[in-house]
């Protein structure tokens, strides 16, 4: 079936459901939402059937017959109507359309008028000889016009059913398929044959419809036969039948109701009067009409709205636009006195006559109480226009009747435009719904409403409002209009924000002071200024032998009865010069432990006016710490650093001195050699070790981010500082900070870091303020300083305050000894990286290693070995895990041993198997060195290393 309809409807979801249904039916389906979208679709595909809403955006569904009729397009179109429209037979007929169809959709009805719809279509098409057929058809449609659910058949000159519906199947309880063909009366009971067969023969005499009421088994049933007529020759019958027993019920009902109805209509309080709203004729009128404009009930219904009205021709007019309320007009009395009305009015068709019901109020009284109110007015705008608070005044709905000038400045709205709009999209949506569920409630009982509500000022800016909503009463109680101040509170808002944010914070801060120092293993004693016990924590009872709970208020020196006690020596010290003392080891007898080697670390207590107030002491047991440094000869390794050659071991004895220092520390080195891990040591090994430990690459930033990194900036310094920024330095307080490739640096930030460094203090970017900072700088650099002060490059009094205490770290390549320890360091990392077990590497691998002379350092060996456990299943590391590109570099390259200032080399023993006293005394001519002794002996210091490992003399 290749037929097209046209579905014109503005509702997109009727339109898609009729689209589905009738595209199920195998129907081709053109859908539009408005007159003109339809008549653009018309213009290149002929319809064969339309369906158009009769309220179709753009002109509703009688511009778009018009549509049709200019086209030329001779295509039946059927109307969709809402349920219960009046008289819709009658709106067919007017705009000669072919029927209609009501919403909600029904599918069986939709599906015929669309199978009738092609049909006549079709037929239209055909010869001429088949004309009579389609008048029938045409018949057929008319007549299913006003059917609804009745049961409808289409019958030919010989009483043979042509076409039936669903409902006629139902009614006669056979199926559609039975019925088309069949004599119509057979089909029938015999005494419903008998009336209906001289209905039909008095109808195809006359050619006038035939009208039968039947009753039957308890129903009434009413029967219209209507002739199928063209060119005054009968084409056919058509028979409608319909369950009318419910309608006849609700007779009886409807007459009381009218009863009732007449009663409320003549006791309304407001005049009612009924117009035709073609000639505006009075039709009815109550009790309170007659008794409103002084005429009798016969002089009313013999008036028109011209013979009411001041105005005639202008009442006419608004009566037949259909406009629903007229909220001032000018009537007429009996008497010729005329007096203002407020009109509301409904419009409806009764008995195929469109009428209007006229609700009609005198406000002559409230006309004088608005005047008065405009007075009231015109006082009132003069006492607050020059308010600084926000003043508006809203009807319960919400629409705004007067704003004062502070009022439309704060929104950015002009103060006569903004009149009637609403007041309650000027807040956010929860405040909306509080403001509008108080003004369900309120009343007498409950007139004002304050409330700090969330506004957008007309800058786009949010700020708080405090808003204090009045309802002004009637003499009844209830709300006419209510009144709103604004307090712009922002400001105060803020700060409850803020120490209530700082009020939180500082009871985390407490509690979590609380929990840490109970936590701490180490002892803790704070006292006083007169030297009275304030608190000390659970370890100082087990170190100290001090009770909690009875120490605190005692002197110290009661508390501690052995003289040279050396924790008392030191608070005493820090009270008399409020000076704080780090790092102090001293010998102390433990009551429950014995003697211990201990840390003391003492602050003087200052309060929130500088004072000294007392001293809080820390007391650590470094026992163990202490037995290790004298057990230790030689380490394999330094806090994090992992090496054990006499190069690293002279690195950490360096490191170890300057860790409890706050001196300036350069770290020199080539990339790769651990300068970073070097500053961690420095600084988690130091008395700034609970502090933060801040670091910065300084060549991975240009100059203008790198100032404001290091030293912070405030809001507007430059272009997208939207706020302030906490630099590096001040982020550091009390800390260390590392500044990696210091080298890099452009010669702006040298003077402003010399500057910091000399006098430590600095000004944030955009700020003129000096700040001053505690922090201990820790520089490294992979570049030759000396070298770029020579080239002009980097400033010399920066080079020599950085260079206070260098630190140089040696290249892998000139401490091969620590390669094997690095490489099961390495391996021990990724066996937990991995998930997986690697114990070493094998021969080949690490003959590989140590004939490298690895410019990337440890860096290069980390990654290469990262690499092959990748690749690797696990256990030993072979050569096959390794990168071929980076096996051949590194077997192509060339290692230059450093040469000593002075060489010892004998000649190479003769080439036998070294034995374990060959090699001790190889290492014992070459001082210990043992790549010399290895070339003494003729073997690879890879198998040197293995073999010493293997004998325990690795160490």
């Amino acid at each position: 079936m290749n037929s097209t309809i046209l579905i014109a409807e503005s509702d997109p979801s009727i339109r898609k459901l009729m689209s589905d249904l009738l595209g199920a039916g195998g129907y081709r389906v053109e859908t539009a939402g408005s007159v003109a979208v339809a008549a653009a679709s018309m213009a290149h595909v002929q319809p064969d059937a339309i369906f158009v809403d009769y309220h179709l955006e753009g002109g509703g569904g009688e511009e778009l017959k018009r549509e049709v009729d200019q086209l030329g397009l001779d295509v039946p179109i059927a109307l969709i109507v809402d349920v219960g429209m009046e008289a819709p037979f009658d709106l067919v007929t007017r705009m000669g359309v072919a029927s209609y169809i009501e919403r909600p959709i029904d599918r069986n009805r939709l599906v015929m008028l669309a199978r009738l719809g092609v049909a006549m279509k079709r037929r239209q098409c055909r010869e001429k000889n088949r004309i009579r057929e389609l008048s029938l058809v045409k018949g057929f449609l008319s007549a299913l016009m006003g059917t609804g659910d009745a049961a409808m058949f289409l019958l030919d000159v010989g009483g043979n059913i042509i076409e039936a519906n669903e409902s006629a199947a139902g009614l006669l309880q056979t199926s559609f398929g039975d019925l088309v063909g069949k004599e119509y009366i057979s089909l029938l009971t015999p005494l419903s044959a008998g009336v209906q067969d001289e209905a039909i023969a008095k109808a195809r005499e006359t050619l006038t419809v035939q009208r039968i009421e039947e009753h039957r088994g308890g129903a009434v049933y009413n029967t219209i036969i209507r002739p199928v007529i063209e060119d005054k020759i009968l084409s056919g019958v058509v028979v409608v039948t319909r369950d009318i027993t419910a309608q006849r019920r609700s007779e009886v009902g409807l007459a009381e109701s009218e009863k009732r109805y007449r009663s409320v209509y003549e006791a309304a309080r407001d005049a009612i009067v009924m117009f035709d709203r073609n000639d505006g004729s009075i039709c009815d009128c109550n009790a309170a009409a007659r008794r409103l404009y002084g005429y009798t009930s016969e002089e009313m219904l013999h008036m028109t709205v011209a013979g009411l009205s001041v105005e005639p021709k202008r009442a006419l007019d608004r009566l037949r636009s259909g406009v629903e309320r007229i909220p001032l007009a000018h009537h007429r009395r009996k008497g010729g006195g005329s007096f203002p009305v407020e009109i509301s009015m409904s419009h409806f068709v009764h008995d195929g006559r469109e009428v209007s019901t006229a609700f009609i109020q005198d406000i002559s009284h409230r006309k004088v109480v608005e005047e008065a109110l405009r007075e009231g007015a015109r006082l009132y705008r003069a006492v607050v226009e020059d308010q600084t608070e926000l003043i508006c005044r809203y009807m319960p709905g919400g629409e705004l009747t007067f704003v004062n000038s502070a009022y439309a400045k704060f929104f950015g709205v002009d103060e006569d435009e903004v009149i009637g709009k609403k007041f309650f999209p000027y807040m956010a949506s929860n405040e909306r719904r509080n403001l509008k569920s108080w003004l369900g409630l309120a009343g007498v009982d409950n007139p004002v409403f304050d409330r700090e509500q969330s506004v957008r000022r007309h800058d786009g800016e949010e700020r708080y409002v405090l808003w204090t909503n009045r309802a002004i009463l009637d003499h009844r109680g209830e709300v006419l209009e209510i009144q709103a101040v604004g307090r712009d509170v922002t400001d105060r808002k803020d700060a409850e924000r803020a120490l209530s944010l700082a009020t939180q914070e500082k009871e985390q801060y407490r509690l979590n002071l609380e929990a840490t120092f109970r936590s701490i293993p180490d002892a803790i004693v704070t006292v006083d200024s007169e030297f009275r016990v304030i608190t000390t924590n659970s370890a100082a009872g087990v170190m100290l032998g001090l009770d909690r709970g009875e120490a605190v208020g005692q002197p110290l020196d009661d508390l501690f009865g052995t003289e040279g006690n050396p924790c008392v020596g030191v608070l005493k010290q820090v009270l008399r010069t409020s000076k704080a003392v780090r790092g102090f080891e001293a010998e102390l007898e433990a009551l429950e432990l014995g003697p211990r080697m201990v840390e003391l670390n003492c602050s003087p207590l200052i309060d929130k006016e500088k004072r000294h107030t007392g001293a809080v002491l820390v007391v650590r047991d470094i026992s163990r710490i202490a037995d290790l440094e004298k057990r230790l000869h030689e380490r394999h390794g330094f806090r994090g650093i992992v090496g054990r050659s006499s190069v690293m071991q002279e690195v950490y004895r360096l490191l170890e001195q300057l860790s409890s220092l706050d001196s300036t520390v350069l770290i020199l080195g080539e990339s790769g050699t651990g300068k970073e891990l070097v500053a961690d040591a420095l600084h988690y090994g130091g008395s700034r070790a609970g502090q933060p430990l801040v670091k910065v690459n300084c060549s991975a930033l240009s100059e203008s981010l790198l100032e404001s990194e290091l030293f912070g900036h405030v809001r507007g310094a430059f272009t997208g500082a939207v706020r302030d920024k906490v630099g590096r330095i001040q982020a550091a307080q009390g800390g260390s900070l590392f500044l990696d490739e210091i080298g890099d640096i452009s010669p702006l930030i040298q003077l402003k870091l010399l500057r910091f460094l000399e006098q430590k203090e600095y000004e944030r970017v955009g700020e003129s303020r000096t700040c001053s900072a505690d922090v201990r700088i820790i520089a490294a650099t992979n570049v030759d300083l000396r070298e770029a002060v020579r080239k002009g490059a980097f400033r010399e009094d920066l080079y020599y305050r950085l260079n206070v205490m260098p630190v140089s770290l040696p290249p892998l390549r000139d401490r091969q000894a620590d390669i094997p320890l690095l490489t099961e360091h390495f391996l021990d990392i990724f066996s937990n990286q991995f998930d997986k077990s690697f114990s070493r590497v094998a021969d080949e691998v690490m003959d590989v290693f140590m004939g490298y002379s690895w410019p990337g350092n440890i860096r290069e060996l980390r990654h290469i070995l990262e690499h092959a456990c990748i690749l690797s299943p696990g256990k030993e590391i072979m050569l096959r895990h390794m990168r071929k590109d980076l096996v051949d570099q590194m077997r192509a390259s060339v290692f230059v041993e450093p040469s000593p200032v002075v060489e010892y080399a004998p000649s190479p023993l003769p080439a036998r198997k070294a034995g374990k006293q060959d090699i001790l005394d190889a290492l014992e001519r070459c001082g210990g060195n043992k790549a010399r002794a290895a070339r003494q002996l003729g073997i690879h210091r890879a198998t040197l290393y293995r073999k010493l490992k293997a004998w325990g003399l690795d160490d």
